[in-house]
This record gives C-alpha cells, structure tokens and sequence, in this order.
C-alpha cells in the first residue's frame, strides 16, 4: 500500500499565483503576527532569553525582544535586525566556535524574517525599487543558512505573489523584448547528452551490479536494501526535469536571481578553496557556460553542494517524483548536486541509505562494502570540516566532530578515506590494494543504490546535476 509517486515537497504550481483579491495589507498582518505570537512562542523568546543569559550575547537578546515585539517603530526594528544580522556573521566569520549554539541561527532566521516583511512594506510605500529583491535575498540566506523551508516559506509566497502582480504591470514590449533575450542566450546552454571519450573518462575496473530493467521496489527491498548491498537501478528518463534541467538556462531564466550557497576551488586545494553565496545566474554565467561552451580560459570548478534546494524553491521540486525505490524504507529528504565538470567528493561514507539519480551529464562513481573499511585508512579529514554552512564544527577530545542541528555533515563520523581511490599511493597506503571498488559511469536517467556506511567516491565528467534521495 505503500505510494510508488510523490513529491520531495509538499507544493502545487496555483501557490504563487496572484487573485484579484490579494490584499497586501492582509498578508503583512498575518506574516507580522506569525513572528509576533507563533514564532516567538516556540523558540523566539527562548531564543532570547539564551542570548541575554551570556554577558558576551546580551545585546542581542534586548535586539531580537525589539524585533519580536508587537507595537515598536518599524525604524527601531529595522535597526535592531541590521546589527543583529552584522554581529551574527562576524561571530559567525571571526569566532573560533563560529555558531556553536542554536541559538546563533535562531536569532539570524528571525531577523531575517522580519527584515523581508519590513523590505515588502517600504516596496509598497514605492520607497526602494529594489525593496522585494532584497526581501528575497533575506529570505534566502536565512533558509541556507538553516532556516526550516516551512517557517520561510509564507514569506517567500508573499514575495513571489507581490514580484509576479509587480511584473503582470510591466509593459508588454518590455516583456517581448525580455523573452527573446532569454530564448537567446537560451540555446547555447544545453549539456552534452553523450560522452566523448577523454583520458578523463576512468577505465571501470570492476562494474558494479545492475539489476533487470523490469524490478520492483519490493524486489529491490529483498535483493538488496535489507542486505545492503549496492546496486545500479533500472534507468528511468521520464521525469521532466531530465529534459527540462538539461539546458541549464532554465534555472537562470526561472530562478536567476534567487542566492544559492556555492562551493568554489577544487576539493583539495584548500588554500583556494571557499564558500559564496551568489545569485543562480551567477553561477550559470560565469561558470556553468563557460564549461558548456568549452572556453579556453575556464578553470572554474564550482559545486552547488548538498543543499536542499527544493526546500528553499519548492516550484523546482514539480519537475520530478521521489523514485519508487525509496518505498523500501523511510524518506527523509532530497539534495541537489550542480556543478561544473572536474567536481570531486572524496571516498566517504554516510549514516543514511542513499539513492543517486543523475539528471544531467555524466559522473564517475567508485564504491567499496563496508567490510572493506579497513583498507580505506579512515580519517577525519580537513577537507570536510570547512564544508559547513550552517554550523561551526568542533572537535571533542577523542578528535570526532559533533555538530548542534538536525543537518548530517559529511564529516561529522570521521568518515573520509585518505586514499585518493583514482591514483592511490600503494607505498603509503599498502592495504588499500585488497580494497574491491564497485565502478559505474552514469548518465542522465540512471539510478544506483549506496547503502549506509558504503564507502563512495564521485567525479563528474562533464557539467553536471545529480539528486540524491536520503532515506
């Protein structure tokens, strides 16, 4: 009885259409008393009373009581989200133990919060052309920087409703002219569908088991969920977003100025390597294109890592299903991996049970069974601890990293391998060599199963986007 189709997030396409009878005011009202009463009940005055409990954070406590608050100036809140905003990032940047309590995103979410409907307004006074951009933007950091898409999402309706009646009144010629510019740069952003050969391409060693094009989800379950045993899936290519997300204009055009949290510089090359939050058609532009179009001078490698893109833009989550396969167990939730080509995630291993579904391009995947985990020289890692967007991770006294939130990192076990599984060093590395990789090369449409604590590693090939499915 279990349901073989159903969405990642719980989100119909009429949510952002604007009815004649929106009322703006109505909306502030409801959104404004949400902060005031549900918010503040069931962590906001919490919130402030941690903060005012440490001499150090007291300012901010007094701050964040001025943005909860019912009857204030809207000046004196606007001031009052501002410097708790400012002091949040440099404890954040500057603080050994960055937001080592719940508190510190609590506090950001809020501000946040209220800064977008104090943006919405001063939209509507006709202040600040700009005013529902930057609502937006607010309303995005906060969701990558841990808000729960649920408490953001009424604010981020309102936005869209206000940005879609503000562009319904734009001229008609402005829209023409907007259409042709984008079905323009449109065409020239489509990633390869086949894969040319290229010393890039790895020589599969050993190829990891696929299953018969006609299986069931109950078949997978007894074959090879309950003995956790990794397996390629029947390919499926008939969700609309392996069609639709193959020209990656799509998400410029669509979603071009929301912000997404980026990973810039390769994997190992940690000098280099950083974090940004940058609009989508940043990304696109100056670093999915030049991939494409296979320029010269593009030593760009970028991911949008891991992150729950369909929380923070749920339209995106229309264009696909969760894969039946997950019907074996318990859905928790989906990522996005979108990035250029020579993106790597080293051999790790997870708590969660995977399944990995490439949407565009193409990936290299190694595996190996847990039972091999003693030739995979298990470390801790540097590389995983600076990955972190919603949490400064700390080490106990044993050397294992512990976080605060519900947010698996990929390092929080100590779950990196040392060994570099495409080019190992045998003379350090010397029982690697009885380690038995599983190999898979994947295209658009195909699926595999990763079970817990399997040990994988993966490189993309070309441009590329992949989901995975944790459950």
């Amino acid at each position: 009885n279990t349901p073989s189709h159903r969405r990642v997030v719980d989100y119909s396409s009429e949510e952002a259409d604007v009815t004649e009878d929106y009322s703006f005011d109505e909306a502030f009202n409801t959104l404004s008393s949400l902060i005031e009463t549900s918010l503040a009940n069931s962590f906001g005055f919490a919130c402030a009373q941690d903060l005012e409990s440490d001499a150090k954070t007291k300012h901010l406590g007094a701050r964040l009581r001025t943005v909860l608050a019912v009857s204030r100036e809207e000046e004196e809140q606007r001031s009052a989200c501002e410097e708790c905003i400012k002091d949040l990032w440099r404890i954040l940047k500057e603080e050994s133990c960055g937001w080592d309590k719940p508190f510190y995103r609590e506090c950001f979410v809020l501000c946040s919060l209220r800064l977008s409907l104090l943006k919405i307004k001063e939209e509507k006074q006709g202040n600040n052309e700009r005013c529902l951009q930057e609502a937006m933007e607010r309303l995005d950091t906060a969701l990558i920087m841990g808000c729960p898409g649920e408490v953001a999402r009424p604010f981020v309706r309102c936005v869209e409703k206000l940005m879609c009646r503000k562009e319904k009144t734009s001229s008609a010629a402005s829209n023409i002219k907007k259409q042709k510019v984008s079905r323009a740069s449109k065409s020239s952003l489509v990633v390869e569908t086949t894969l040319s050969s290229s010393p890039l391409v790895p020589k599969i060693i050993n190829p990891l088991e696929k299953m018969k094009e006609d299986a069931t989800w109950q078949e997978f379950k007894e074959m090879y969920f309950n003995k956790d045993m990794p397996v390629q899936l029947p390919s499926d290519e008939s969700m609309p977003c392996i069609k639709k997300w193959q020209d990656v204009a799509y998400f410029k055009e669509r979603f071009g100025k929301r912000l997404i949290p980026l990973e810039v510089g390769k994997y190992d090359d940690v000098e280099n390597w950083k974090e940004e939050i940058v609009p989508m058609e940043t990304f696109i532009d100056e670093h999915l294109a030049p991939d494409i179009l296979k320029k010269e001078d593009n030593n760009f490698v970028s991911y949008l890592a891991q992150h729950q893109l369909f929380e923070q833009i749920p339209q995106l989550a229309l264009d696909f299903e969760i894969p039946k396969w997950c019907n074996a167990g318990h859905f928790e939730r989906c990522n996005i991996w979108l990035g250029t080509s020579g993106t790597i995630t080293p051999c790790h291993f997870d708590s969660y049970d995977n399944i990995f579904g490439q949407i565009v391009g193409y990936k290299f995947v190694r595996m190996y069974l847990e039972s091999d985990s003693k030739y995979l020289y298990k470390s801790g890692g540097n590389w995983e601890t600076t990955r972190s967007w919603t949490d400064a991770l700390n080490d106990d006294e044993d050397g294992n990293a512990k976080k605060d939130t519900k947010k698996k990192f990929r390092n929080a076990q100590g779950n990196i391998s040392h060994v570099d599984v495409e080019s190992p060093d045998l003379e350090k590395y010397p029982d690697f060599a009885k380690a038995t990789p599983m190999d898979v090369i994947l295209g658009p449409g195909d699926f595999i199963y990763i079970p817990s604590r399997t040990w994988h590693y993966v490189r993309s090939l070309t441009v590329s986007c992949s989901l995975n499915f944790l459950f």
